[in-house]
């Protein structure tokens, strides 16, 4: 099945993807759990220079290895705009606010304070990301989320710039989470995400069956009508490498990694020593996922087709 998207939102996926229409993106819009990784014994102590150094690092190190990059308004975006992202490179931006420390944790998404779908268009990224907490059998919930997801699409269309929604199941075990991972993301779908974060449908801690892994996925993408890219969520980077290969199997369009490529970095204090280890251990590691990608993932524009274009469609736009 195929959807039409506006011209802009087209152009902005052109830009975060390969060629191909392939995703391969480097997310490091982490905060807080950013700066627990940097430091576990006294996180708060992280500065802000540490922080923008550390984005940078990794992103400047890796940039010729990705499609796109997504980073956070506060240390990573606007820094690494003024530091030269390469136009190569699309730019995906966070929207909500994640305080993760806080206990326990609020559900309910809240969108940064003086920070809108409209700032990010304006600073010329190629996407706006929304991550949120979703369960599908807490109807309060749903109906709380929905709300802001619905108001996010809607700001997304008036700018003409994709959203990537990232739903976080909650409330999950592994007897209930394909479930509710595949309901979550037709949610996302239905409500009128353009790309779709998802999580992988299988806890690999307690399943590392990869039949059960393919049906899952399958199931998952049997359920959207719209292009999904796997999120790493932290797992083991050979786990994640193997959740790709058969996520693309099945359907996905990509993956958007985060620290199963970069973990490891956090703990190395030396800026240069971190680069040094970025140039071997990390481009080794993107490359890898970038090649299982290419070999299996399902080009987005199998799935979006632009607008029909006439000599007057500006009239109109």
């Amino acid at each position: 099945m195929t959807n039409m998207l506006t011209i802009g939102k087209y152009r902005a996926l052109q830009r975060a993807s390969t060629a191909d229409g392939i995703f391969n993106i480097l997310a490091i819009d982490h905060m807080d759990s950013l700066k627990r990784a940097i430091n576990p014994e006294n996180p708060m102590s992280v500065t802000d220079e540490q922080m923008t150094v550390m984005k940078h690092d990794v992103v400047s190190t890796l940039m010729p290895t990705i499609s796109g990059t997504l980073l956070d308004p506060v240390y990573g975006a606007a820094q690494m705009i003024s530091q030269d992202l390469r136009k190569q490179v699309g730019l995906l931006v966070e929207l909500e606010k994640a305080d993760y420390s806080m206990q326990p944790l609020p559900l309910v998404v809240d969108i940064r304070p003086n920070w809108s779908v409209e700032k990010i268009k304006r600073m010329s990224a190629d996407g706006v990301k929304l991550f949120y907490y979703y369960d599908p059998d807490n109807y309060d919930l749903c109906q709380q989320q929905d709300t802001t997801i619905q108001a996010v699409v809607n700001d997304c269309a008036v700018y003409d710039i994709p959203l990537y929604a990232e739903p976080i199941v909650s409330n999950v075990n592994p007897d209930n989470r394909q479930r509710k991972v595949i309901e979550s993301a037709k949610r996302a779908n239905d409500l009128g995400a353009d790309i779709l974060k998802v999580e992988f449908p299988i806890d690999a801690s307690t399943n590392m069956n990869h039949a059960d892994w393919q049906e899952a996925c399958e199931a998952l993408n049997d359920a959207v009508d719209k292009p999904w890219v796997l999120l790493s969520a932290g797992v083991d980077f050979e786990v994640f490498c193997q959740q790709v290969a058969i996520a693309c199997q099945a359907g996905a369009s990509g993956f958007i990694v985060g620290r199963a490529v970069w973990g490891d970095a956090c703990t190395i204090q030396n800026s240069d020593e971190r680069i040094a280890w970025l140039k071997t251990n990390g481009i080794e590691r993107i490359q890898k996922l970038n090649n299982i990608a290419n070999q299996y993932a399902t080009s987005w524009h199998k799935i979006y087709h632009p607008p029909k274009i006439t000599p007057d469609w500006h009239i109109h736009y």
